[in-house]
């Protein structure tokens, strides 16, 4: 019943107080499933009379009703006066004045006419209400259609599972958690059908596609087609599809799309009318009125079931249309579609089209198609960039050492300029991934100068054309990367803006300079500035779609990682969603980042108990994929996170991982990821030492220029209780752009000038973000020790004042994850710092805020009763034969599921 609690209690209502409701959906989407929670929910309260409509007794009068008509006299069969007769009769008898008795009617699209005529004339009189259940392509019986629209009873239409409830959906069905990437991909496979979306799941696990890895699924390589089970299932839904419709149906699945003009040429005006009717096809608002199949996975189907032979019959009929795309501004779908129509039905395909197929593809992430259209480029001309095709196809699936094989003297010999910029690019990305040191970049940097002069002497036309301008700009933005990848911020920044002024307008280079750019001024605490140019980027991104396709990725990271800064959590929700909404391949390789954008986002809005779950799955994720070298910080943050939250055998876990990732991240993240190494290890082992750690990080921030990063570890250190550097806070804070810093400058401020009427205006203020208020119950909670003052004992006794005027204010969290300040809800917006710089200062939202009612799965319940009994974590991992790290996932997934804080609060009342 994922999803179906607002359509549970809205029907429920209907049929307690008017003559009852027709549910309406397509097939798959709960039907079944919502009445009988309906019945279960009713129980005693009215009795149930079920009535099986189907198409054999459709023909027969009265049929769906005849076993309650066993008294009517054969002669009669045919008379509605009789039949309600004998019904009522029966009615009395099952429920003779107790309760109202409920007519459930399945299929109530196929009732013949005699028993909707009796059937609707019960409900009229009162006998009965009515609970009936209708596909949408078929309408009910007029009769029925009659009551609702007459209003004595309810037309609710069910619709498909939204994003959130398909996630939710897919954990209780795998009993752990997943990353929203994947539930993404398979609601948009399933198109939000609860039917379809756990039959893809069934196949995932079945050919061993999505794996459980620390309590965490994850996909261990692109899903494959529907598999026979899958196709079982859904091709019943073509079964009255005529021999016409079914065939211009597979026409659609296999151009798809295809525009409407060419179908129409081909003289089907009545099937396409009668499949968009059935809602098999639909017909876009476009100029060209594309036609799809309506569910990508009906299409999928539909594909694998055509003959060979009429598959190519078929292609045959649409050669003209087909053989334009060649001279023509193509569609990326259609293009890959296309091609991988020809090379199934065995029709030569150009090289050329075949690269760019392979390229689009990569830009895609359809990993598994790129390899099969390059791995068929037979002509020796296009033979280097089919390479570095098939090598970006490898390295997107993680095989980074055929990827090197393939691109293995390809700078040195192709004589295309692009084969050359997509080869030095790649080796850049393979080189940082394998090897983690940016000085690498500078050599490859000098192998593309040098391709590009061997290319311009071999070819005296291309001297000073626009693609040797974008190539010499191209090598020199690798150098801009590699300076930043070694902290050199000022000399990355005047080469930046010189490349700016020398563009020309090209929309690639522009992209790479914004983005680097609005990443210096973000490193540089210009946040507001950087988030700017990073939105400009995303703006020429998608003006230029298709040619800077496989930018998307880096862009949006970079620009949401400003967001989360700034605390635009509306931006940053809007951004994901787009991105989730594209249906984009990258999801697979970029769900673990894409996953810990969420996850911050949850943490630094004060929701700590979600966020943890999230971050967790966001660590499994980067683990198999990290192409922006994201699980250094994930994991250092997450062994912060799970140390405030008490979960200690998670945060060694965390910093032992993170000792051993093989690659590090730009400067700035590795001091920030050592900053929370640091205040990890502090609270884990209460060693001031730590606090000295944090110091000095924050020192070498400052020395870098790293204004934005210097803020997060000063404020980290603020957060643990160190207030010996209260004059730097209010520095680097005064100098960063973004209200959350504007905010932690008067705060700090305030405590630095022992300013107690600052301090508790600061702490009543409505408007403070979630990250001050988080602050400000750290102080109320955390034990002020005189190496935290710096020994000065008059700053001791003001912050020990400050310490009691909070408690009186009484900050807990509320219910949402916020605070409550005095019993008063204050629901702050802001936040701050870098992907974690803002993690709260406590574990689990506290007790008692609101009471909950949550689904536990049946290992959290199982765990659960073993914590009532007084069990600690270790003896529950020997009795179920589990890791104490998993246990205590299990553990802080129930608490945020109750929204309790610790063990004490855990009741068996909430196991029930």
């Amino acid at each position: 019943m994922v999803g179906r609690e607002a359509d549970l209690s809205i029907v429920l209502h209907a049929i307690r107080t008017t003559g009852g409701a027709l549910l309406v959906a397509d097939q798959g989407l709960g039907k079944s499933a919502l009445a009988r929670a309906i019945i279960a929910e009713l129980g005693s309260e009215m009795t149930p009379l079920r009535v099986y409509a189907s198409p054999s007794l459709a023909r027969i009068p009265f049929g769906a009703l005849a076993p309650y008509l066993s008294a009517l006299q054969v002669e009669r069969k045919d008379s509605v006066l009789p039949a309600m007769r004998s019904v009522l009769a029966y009615i009395h008898r099952l429920s003779p004045g107790k309760a109202p008795v409920l007519m459930v009617i399945d299929d109530v699209h196929e009732l013949d006419e005699s028993s909707s005529l009796l059937a609707a004339q019960l409900v009229a009189s009162g006998a009965v209400r009515l609970l009936a259940m209708s596909r949408t392509i078929q309408a009910p019986p007029p009769e029925i259609q009659s009551l609702a629209t007459d209003g004595l009873i309810l037309r609710h239409t069910l619709q498909p599972l939204d994003r959130a409830q398909a996630h939710e959906l897919c954990r209780q069905v795998l009993q752990g958690e997943i990353l929203p990437s994947i539930s993404e991909a398979l609601v948009q496979s399933s198109g939000g059908n609860p039917m379809f979306l756990l039959a893809l799941l069934a196949q995932v696990r079945r050919e061993g596609t999505l794996v459980e890895r620390n309590g965490v699924w994850l996909l261990g390589g692109e899903p494959l087609p529907p598999d026979l089970r899958l196709t079982d299932l859904i091709k019943g839904h073509f079964s009255r599809c005529t021999d016409a419709e079914r065939e211009l149906l597979e026409t659609v699945a296999l151009a798809d799309p295809v525009p409407l003009q060419v179908l129409l040429q081909t003289g089907a005006g009545d099937q396409i009318d009668a499949l968009v009717e059935a809602r098999l096809i639909t017909i876009g608002d476009d100029a060209e009125q594309l036609v799809r199949v309506a569910h990508p996975i009906y299409a999928q189907v539909l594909r694998a079931m055509v003959p060979a032979g009429r598959s190519l019959r078929i292609r045959r009929s649409l050669a003209a249309y087909l053989g334009q795309l060649g001279s023509r501004p193509f569609r990326v779908e259609t293009l890959l579609r296309s091609v991988d129509w020809s090379l199934e039905c065995g029709v030569p395909v150009p090289d050329q089209q075949l690269l760019q197929a392979a390229q689009v593809a990569n830009g895609l992430f359809h990993s598994r198609f790129a390899l099969r259209a390059a791995g068929a480029v037979r002509d020796p001309a296009y033979r280097p960039a089919a390479q570095v095709a098939l090598a970006r196809a490898h390295f997107h699936s993680g095989d980074y050492e055929r990827a090197g094989e393939m691109l293995a003297g390809v700078l040195a010999r192709t004589d295309d300029l692009g084969t050359v910029k997509q080869a030095a690019v790649l080796a850049a990305q393979l080189h940082l991934h394998l090897h983690g040191e940016p000085a690498g970049l500078y050599d490859l940097a000098d192998q593309w100068a040098r391709a590009v002069e061997r290319i311009q002497g071999t070819n005296p036309k291309l001297q000073a054309s626009r693609a040797v301008v974008i190539a010499e700009q191209g090598h020199r933005l690798m150098r801009v990367h590699a300076k930043l990848s070694e902290g050199r911020l000022a000399e990355a920044e005047a080469e930046l803006r010189t490349l700016q002024e020398e563009s020309d307008g090209f929309p690639e280079t522009g992209l790479v300079i914004k983005t680097l750019l609005g990443d210096v001024y973000a490193a540089t605490g210009r946040l507001v500035s950087g988030a700017a140019l990073t939105r400009e980027a995303l703006a020429l991104l998608r003006r230029n779609e298709d040619e800077l396709l496989g930018y998307y990725e880096y862009v949006l990271t970079t620009h949401i990682m400003a967001c989360v800064r700034l605390a635009e959590w509306d931006e940053v929700r809007v951004e994901l969603e787009r991105y989730a909404g594209t249906g984009h391949r990258g999801l697979f390789y970029f769900g673990g980042a894409v996953s810990y954008a969420y996850a911050m986002r949850e943490i630094l809005r004060g929701r700590t108990a979600s966020g943890l779950q999230m971050l967790n799955a966001a660590i499994e994720g980067l683990r198999q994929s990290d192409l922006e070298h994201l699980l250094p910080i994930a994991l250092a943050s997450g062994a912060y996170a799970s140390a405030m939250a008490g979960l200690t055998a998670l945060a060694g876990e965390y910093l032992a991982a993170y000792a051993d990732v093989p690659y590090k991240s730009v400067p700035q993240l590795q001091l920030l990821s050592q900053g929370y190494v640091a205040a990890a290890g502090y609270l884990i082992q209460n060693d001031a030492g730590g606090l000295g750690k944090l110091r000095t990080l924050s020192g070498d921030a400052k020395k870098r220029g790293l204004a934005s990063t210097e803020l997060d570890l000063r404020q980290l250190s603020l957060r643990l209780g160190d207030l010996t550097e209260l004059d730097e806070l209010v520095k680097v804070a005064g100098l960063t752009e973004g209200t959350p810093a504007a905010q932690l400058t008067s705060f700090a401020r305030a405590l630095r000038d022992e300013d107690m009427d600052a301090v508790l205006r600061l702490s009543r203020d409505p408007s403070v973000g979630h990250a001050l208020r988080l602050t400000l119950q750290s102080l109320q909670q955390r034990d002020l020790l005189p190496e935290h003052t710096g020994g000065a004992a008059g700053r001791q006794d003001f912050l020990q004042q400050v310490k009691r005027q909070l408690q009186k204010l009484s900050l807990v969290p509320d219910a949402t994850g916020g605070l409550q300040p005095g019993g008063l809800a204050v629901r702050g917006s802001s936040g701050a710092g870098l992907i974690g710089a803002g993690l709260p200062a406590f574990g689990l939202p506290a007790a008692g805020a609101v009471t909950v009612h949550a689904r536990l799965t049946r290992r959290e319940r199982e765990i659960g009763r073993l914590v009532v009994g007084g069990l600690a974590n270790s003896d529950i991992a020997r009795r179920l034969s589990l890791s104490v790290r998993t246990v205590e996932g299990h553990i802080y997934r129930m608490f945020a599921k109750l929204q309790i804080s610790n063990r004490e609060d855990l009741t068996a009342e909430h196991l029930d």
